[in-house]
């Protein structure tokens, strides 16, 4: 039975890495954000982080002013769906244009880029 159990809290303790980020975003709104900055650089710990503050759109067309950072300079004009939680954006990821709800595309300028 001792063995079951540690079976058991192993397997639990594999899906639950693998499912991390996914429970992480659990009650989180989604807004979607284009990168129009370079982002202001900064020095944390002797690593060099990038600070982005962005208007990003939910799917009604909601506003929120969104702030995050990232390890790297995110590419300009790409676009980021962004999962907020408790004020604080919780993490984020790069989707293609088609993937932006039609209400957020609008006023993030989606098809009018040069």
């Amino acid at each position: 039975m001792k063995q079951f159990r540690i079976v058991c809290i192993a397997i639990s303790l594999t899906l639950l890495t693998a499912c991390g980020s996914e429970i992480q975003t659990i009650g989180s709104s989604e807004y979607y954000v284009k990168i129009s900055n370079k982002g202001e650089k900064y020095t944390e710990q002797e690593h060099t982080r990038y600070k982005y503050q962005l208007k990003g759109f939910n799917e009604e067309g909601n506003d929120e002013k969104l702030t995050f950072t990232s390890n790297h300079r995110l590419t300009r004009d790409a676009y980021l769906r962004v999962y907020f939680k408790k004020g604080e954006v919780i993490t984020y990821e790069e989707v293609e244009r088609d993937d932006i709800p039609k209400k957020p595309q609008q006023l993030l300028g989606v098809g009018n880029d040069s």
